[in-house]
């Protein structure tokens, strides 16, 4: 009879299933790497309208003002 030797290979998000110690880490870093990625989305989007010229906020529908408005707020706020 062959001797069978199986090896199991981890990957991040099966981590937690095997070594209990580390699955706390887990929802910590991914919640904050998450709101990270928002914010830099929001600044990339806010420079986006701050920059448009007048004809392109009017094919998007979007008043001067608006954009003005929506550019100024800061990143952490939606």
């Amino acid at each position: 009879m062959a001797n069978v030797t199986m090896h199991k290979t981890y990957t991040f998000g099966m981590l937690h299933k095997n070594k209990p110690g580390v699955s706390f880490l887990k929802a910590p870093i991914t919640s904050t790497t998450q709101k990270l990625i928002t914010w830099q989305e929001r600044l990339n989007e806010r420079a986006n309208l701050r920059d448009a010229d007048a004809h392109l906020l009017l094919d998007m529908g979007i008043s001067a003002g608006a954009a003005q408005r929506e550019a100024s707020k800061p990143f952490w706020i939606s």
